[in-house]
């Protein structure tokens, strides 16, 4: 039975007062689940005697069922619609495939692009007292030193890592692209909106907020996802920019393995990172 079919016929069974009434299908849905979860407790309860489990599962998933049909009734949108969407973005969320890597400057001269592939070294000193971290492309300083301008040690002056792995990830890093002197100046419309101050500001301010959010969840160590809340809010930030025709897993793996190479640096107080756009990855080689 399609999606749309059983909408259709629940209607027949839909014998609120006031067809137009949201509450009462929204009230249903949270019963529902209320009653999925006692069933649930009365599994953990009597253990495997308890036989019926799997048949008041599918009772109370119909009943969910029929009160998400007559939500979307309701409200006027297709549950078929609804269910394509979701299949959709779970494989934005959740999937693995990453479509080719963006073309952002492709159009610019060379001098005016990002490099695809590059290799970046993190060398560590103290100044005054306080750690800090300069970056090098070959023998060439990229940007000035810097420290955790921070009360306490966090090592946040190694979050340029996280800004290559946009670059090497998604194509896109206006810091990045800044500190190399390759800003997009044959197009001044693009200079002044992509690789302009509130571009390069909102990336900065981007970086802060997940550092924010990696520090609650152990700097995301061992995680193979992220949460989707997240991923919605980096897209919600980014979303004026050009950058926002980048998937959720993109994002996802340019958090991922910017803070797995974030890390390394951390532990080994340096080292070398390596980008491929064509690869879309950034890795970690620690300082021999």
């Amino acid at each position: 039975m399609e999606f749309d079919e059983y909408q259709r016929l629940s209607k027949a069974t839909d014998v609120r007062p006031d067809p137009r009434d949201v509450g009462f299908p929204l009230l249903g849905l949270a019963g529902e689940v209320g009653s999925l979860v006692a069933e649930y407790k009365k599994r953990l309860r009597a253990g495997a005697s308890y036989e019926g489990f799997e048949a008041e599962v599918c009772e109370e998933l119909g009943d969910l069922l029929w009160y998400a049909a007559a939500l979307a009734r309701t409200l006027g949108v297709s549950l078929s619609d609804i269910a394509a969407a979701n299949l959709k973005k779970a494989e934005l969320a959740w999937g693995e495939a990453l479509p080719p890597p963006s073309t952002y400057d492709a159009r610019f001269p060379a001098e005016q692009r990002l490099p695809r592939r590059f290799t970046v070294q993190f060398v560590a000193h103290e100044r005054g007292g306080i750690p800090h971290v300069a970056m090098y492309l070959g023998t060439r300083a990229v940007g000035d030193p810097l420290n955790d301008n921070a009360a306490e040690e966090d090592h946040y002056r190694f979050h340029d890592a996280l800004h290559l792995a946009h670059a090497a990830v998604l194509g896109w890093s206006p810091l990045f692209r800044s500190l190399l002197g390759r800003k997009r100046k044959q197009d001044p419309e693009t200079d002044r909106v992509e690789d302009g101050a509130r571009a390069i500001f909102l990336e900065e301010g981007l970086v802060a907020y997940v550092f924010s959010v990696a520090a609650g969840h152990g700097f995301f160590e061992d995680a193979r996802r992220v949460d989707w809340d997240l991923l919605k809010t980096v897209r919600r930030i980014t979303g004026k920019l050009e950058v926002a025709d980048q998937p959720p897993t993109a994002w996802q793996r340019a958090i991922l393995q910017g803070y797995e190479v974030w890390r390394g640096l951390r532990q080994h107080g340096g080292g070398l990172v390596q980008g491929d756009l064509d690869q879309r990855s950034l890795r970690f080689v620690a300082p021999v």
